[in-house]
C-alpha cells in the first residue's frame, strides 16, 4: 500500500517503536508484529471501514488472515469507551428489513463488535441469526430493542420504538417502497442519536 495514505506518520512510527521496543528489542514474535501494525493501519491510515475483502487486496494478504488480525489487534489494543456505540449505529445505516419476517438485517465484518452485541443479547436471554453466515445478523425488533436500550439507554429505545411504529404504519398502504422507508426511519433514527451522543465523526461519515 501507499505509504503516503498515513494520515499521522510521526505518531504511527512513534507508537510502532513505543509498542515493539516495550519488552526488549527483537522481543515480539512475527505475529505480534503484524497485529500492532494491522492496528496502526486501523487508527492512522484511515482502513477501519474498509472491508476484510478490500484490506485483503490492499495487503496482499488472504481474506481470513485479515480478519483474524483485525480482531486480535481490537483484543490486544481495545478501542476507546464509545467504538461499540458508535460503530454499531454506522452498522444499522445499511441495514435492511425484512417485512414478512419482521427480522431486521445487517452485516458485521468487525469480529470484536459482532461479539460484543452477541454478548448483549446473550446477557438478555436473546441471540441473533447467524447461522448460514457469520457475518449476516438476523434480528427481531424485540431483541435490537434491547441491545440499543442496553448500549444507549431507555430514552433513546424509546425514540427507536416510536420510529419504528410510524415506520409500520406506514408500510400498511399499497405499493409501498419499503427499503426506502426502512433506510429513511433508520437514518433519522441514527443522526438524531448521533447528535445526543455527541458523535459528529459519524454522522459526517454518513453523510449528515
Amino acid at each position: 500500500m501507499d505509504t503516503e495514505s498515513i494520515k499521522k506518520p510521526k505518531e504511527f512510527v512513534k507508537e510502532f517503536l513505543s509498542e515493539y521496543s516495550s519488552d526488549g528489542i527483537s522481543a515480539k514474535t512475527k505475529r505480534e508484529i503484524d497485529i500492532l501494525v494491522m492496528n496502526l493501519l486501523m487508527n492512522y491510515a484511515g482502513l477501519a471501514d474498509k472491508s476484510n475483502q478490500e484490506l485483503s487486496i490492499l495487503l496482499q494478504a488472504p481474506e481470513s488472515k485479515i480478519k483474524s488480525l483485525r480482531y486480535e489487534a481490537r483484543l490486544k489494543y481495545p478501542p476507546d469507551a464509545d467504538y461499540v456505540k458508535r460503530e454499531f449505529l454506522y452498522i444499522l445505516t445499511k441495514s435492511q428489513f425484512d417485512f414478512e419476517k419482521g427480522m431486521i438485517i445487517f452485516a458485521i465484518e468487525d469480529e470484536f463488535l459482532r461479539h460484543a452485541i452477541q454478548g448483549q443479547l446473550k446477557a438478555k436471554g436473546m441471540f441473533a441469526d447467524s447461522s448460514f453466515n457469520t457475518e449476516l445478523v438476523k434480528i427481531s425488533r424485540s431483541s435490537l430493542e434491547a441491545v440499543i436500550e442496553e448500549l444507549y439507554g431507555k430514552q433513546i429505545a424509546n425514540d427507536f420504538r416510536e420510529g419504528f411504529d410510524g415506520m409500520e404504519s406506514q408500510l400498511e398502504g399499497e405499493d409501498v417502497n419499503v427499503a426506502k422507508i426502512f433506510s429513511d426511519t433508520i437514518i433519522a433514527f441514527v443522526v438524531e442519536t448521533a447528535k445526543k451522543l455527541a458523535f459528529e465523526f459519524l454522522r459526517s461519515r454518513i453523510g449528515f
